[in-house]
Parts: structure tokens; C-alpha cells; sequence
């Protein structure tokens, strides 16, 4: 907030104002609320990668879980004797990390491949790279946004809705069915096609019953969405499916990120 605050002094008239919205921004941010008062989430810091860079690192701290935080803090304020002995993280702390960066990162190439010949077509490389390294980190469950994701492509729309399904990792303040229940999915999937009936990730053998777990709110998940979509589809007839969709995906992972239908939504639909 302080941060924040003091570089706002160049946007606002008076430190009030500025540090009132550094306030508010960071508390978003860190919280993955999505909520905004400048009236058009952080569009307008869309050529300030400071603002962006700070935001980014906020909405990981929320989302990564705070077990990762902790186990984090105990690793880097060691005592001195403690220190002579090597720390070891647990294996949710290193599967939760681990899969939390990789969808960061896979999230913003794809992104940035997909629009690099449409919305990113007229902007330089940096800010291509920003816009896209933002989106991915904010469909996790932050919500707020540097752009109007109106006019992003379908393909990118659906990757979009994907991250935002996936969501945050538990015990963090986002939503989804969680970065653990899909990378236990991911190997599952992995370990099954090669036949092998054990589950292991960094030397240690997954239990059954987590893998089950997975499995089955996966499936509950999609079941929810599904006919979400479906009854929204038939309720909202001025909306496109790909909105719909996007609006099914961004409630479920409590992100908050919409193509502007949200307003429009009847009754009904604001109850699903």
C-alpha cells in the first residue's frame, strides 16, 4: 500500500487520493477480490508495468496458499543452528509451487501466441509480454484487469476459462477446484497412459485416496459447470455461448473477470 501509494502521487491530484488507491489496490490484489475504484479495474496502469509487477506479485502471494507462506518464512528466518541442517519442503509446498509457476508461465505464452497477430498486433513487445503475463496471473481467481478480454479471440477466451476453472491453490484466498487437485489429475493421467499403478512425484508415492479425491471434485466441478452453461444458455438468449461460458468459469473460480454480460443477467441467471 505504501509503495503503491507513493507512486500514485503521479496520477492523483492529492496524497490522499493516491495512497487511498494504493490502499484499496493492494488489499484487492492480495486478496484476489477483483474489486476496483478507479471504475475501470487497472486499464489505466495498462503501460505502468510497475503497477502490474507489483499487482502480479500480490495475487501470487495470495493465491499460492498461505502453508506454501509459512513453510516460506520458516526456511528463510532459520536460527543459526538450524541452518547447519538442509530444510526440506513438503510435497504440497513443492507440487502446489511447482504447478502454480507452471501454469503462470504457460498461461502467458499461450496467451501471447494466440493474440500475438490480433489484440497484441499494434503494441510493442514489452507491453505484449505485460498484457499477457497479467491476464494469466490475474484468471486465477484476482479478477481485476489491464484490458477488455471482449476482445480477445475464442481460443484465447478458452484458455482464459480454463486457468480460471483451475483457480488457486488451497488453503489461499482463491477459488476452482485448486492447482493440487489438477496437477494429481495431470499425473493420474500421465502415470496411467504408461501402465504404472504407483503415483510418485519427488520420490514420494501419492495415496490413493488423494488421487480419487481429485478425480471426483473434478468431475463434480465440470458436472456444475456444464449445466450452469446449459441453463444459462437457455435463459440468456441475448448472451453468446462463449460469454456464458466465460461468466460460468469467472463465478466458479471466484475471479470476477466478465465480458460485460453480468448486468444483463436475469433473474435466474444471477441466482446460478
Amino acid at each position: 500500500a505504501i509503495i503503491l501509494g507513493f507512486h500514485f502521487l503521479k496520477y492523483y491530484p492529492t496524497w490522499e487520493e493516491a495512497f487511498l488507491h494504493g490502499l484499496f489496490a493492494s488489499i484487492s490484489a492480495t486478496t484476489n477480490a477483483g474489486m476496483d475504484i478507479t471504475g475501470a479495474s487497472l486499464a489505466p496502469y495498462h503501460g505502468d508495468y510497475f503497477v502490474q509487477l507489483i499487482n502480479i506479485i500480490l495475487i501470487a502471494l495470495g493465491a499460492i496458499g498461505f502453508p506454501v507462506l509459512i513453510e516460506a518464512k520458516e526456511y528463510l528466518f532459520r536460527k543459526k543452528q538450524e541452518s547447519e541442517y538442509p530444510f526440506r519442503f513438503s510435497l504440497f509446498a513443492k507440487l502446489t509451487t511447482l504447478t502454480y509457476g507452471i501454469l503462470l508461465i504457460l498461461g502467458t505464452v499461450l496467451i501471447l501466441i494466440l493474440e500475438y497477430q490480433y489484440y497484441f498486433k499494434d503494441m510493442t513487445w514489452h507491453k505484449s509480454f505485460f498484457s499477457a503475463f497479467f491476464q494469466s496471473a490475474t484468471a486465477r481467481s484476482a479478477g481485476l484487469s489491464t484490458l477488455d478480454i471482449s476482445e480477445f479471440t475464442m481460443p484465447t477466451l478458452l484458455v482464459i476459462s480454463i486457468l480460471m476453472f483451475i483457480g488457486a491453490s488451497p488453503s489461499s484466498v482463491g477459488g476452482g477446484i485448486r492447482t493440487t487437485t489438477f496437477a494429481l489429475n495431470i499425473l493420474f493421467i500421465f502415470h496411467f497412459a504408461r501402465g504404472n499403478r504407483d503415483i510418485k512425484i519427488f520420490n514420494r508415492e501419492l495415496h490413493q485416496d488423494d488421487i480419487i479425491k481429485s478425480l471426483a471434485i473434478t468431475l463434480l466441478a465440470l458436472g456444475m459447470c456444464f449445466c450452469s452453461v446449459i441453463i444459462l444458455s437457455i435463459t440468456e438468449k441475448q448472451c453468446e455461448l462463449i460469454e456464458i461460458i466465460i461468466e460460468v468459469s469467472s463465478a466458479f473460480g471466484t475471479t470476477g473477470l466478465s465480458m460485460g454480460i453480468t448486468p444483463e443477467l436475469s433473474n435466474i441467471g444471477k441466482c446460478i
